[in-house]
């Protein structure tokens, strides 16, 4: 305000131009907008501390009333509250009991069912494995069967030689040694399957796959270029079981290894 007045003053001792008096009016406008702002930057800063202050002002009342409250209190006053406290303890407690109390019995069906999912994954797997494994022979059997089919002789042989340790005097036994010795040529392990078919000669001399085993022993030996062991089974089929489907097999396979031999001594000449 000072300003303001002093430079008004000033300008009433000048003589000034018509463009003069325009920027000193425009000087003018521009200190009262200057002094505006700062006093409502003054006034908004005491209204700040203002307000703090009392806010300070109330927070120190009410400590004090606190005080003087707690001052007061007499010793039945004091009493009350240890007793309210005690309450409020022995409340919590109970809470804590009946929250403990659920909480076994949740533990308790928990473990229970856990149990019976136990108990039922053991169903489950042991049904798995009665049908990876059958305890029927028929089904056994045929599970053996199928595996040699898919080309799994490993576990067609497993099968095959669980049957045969079950049921060593069952009707399919004969058969399912034959299989067996299938497993082993169809993995090209002739001597092998030789030694298992010999096993049908021995001990199933009556079976239907005798004719098939003795074609098989003599099939091993061809597959190893031994067309002159191969020959004798190849003879032994077609003489001792002529009216086998095997027979067939065995005069061709024979007339194969014959062919053969004629070659190689027509190149040794």
């Amino acid at each position: 305000m000072k300003r303001l007045l002093l430079v008004a003053l000033l300008c009433t001792a000048c003589v000034t131009t018509a463009q003069e008096g325009e920027q000193m009016r425009q000087d003018i406008a521009a200190l009262r907008t200057d002094l505006k702002k700062e006093i409502d930057t003054a006034s908004a800063d005491r209204q700040k501390l203002s307000s703090e202050q009392q806010q300070r002002s109330k927070a120190l009342q009410e400590a004090l009333d606190q005080l003087s409250r707690a001052a007061r209190k007499s010793g039945a006053d004091l009493a009350v509250d240890v007793e309210k406290s005690q309450n409020d303890v022995a409340a919590l407690r109970g809470q804590l009991e009946v929250i403990q109390h659920r909480l076994d019995a949740l533990e308790k069906a928990s473990s229970e069912q856990q149990k019976a999912l136990d108990s039922a994954n053991q169903f489950v797997a042991q049904q798995k494995k009665e049908q990876e494994r059958p305890t029927d022979r028929g089904a056994l059997y045929n599970l053996a069967r199928q595996k040699l089919d898919q080309g799994q002789p490993a576990k067609a042989r497993d099968l095959l030689q669980d049957f045969l340790n079950r049921y060593p005097k069952d009707e399919l036994a004969a058969n399912a040694q034959y299989w067996l010795g299938e497993t082993y040529y169809a993995e090209k392990k002739w001597n092998d399957a030789i030694v298992e078919f010999q096993k049908v000669l021995k001990e199933y001399k009556g079976s239907d796959k005798v004719p098939d085993a003795v074609l098989k022993i003599g099939m091993s030996f061809q597959a190893q270029g031994d067309c002159q062991n191969a020959l004798l089974f190849f003879d032994e089929v077609g003489q001792a079981h002529k009216t086998a489907p095997a027979a067939k097999v065995a005069h061709d396979r024979a007339a194969e290894c014959r062919r053969k031999g004629t070659k190689t001594q027509s190149r040794s000449r």
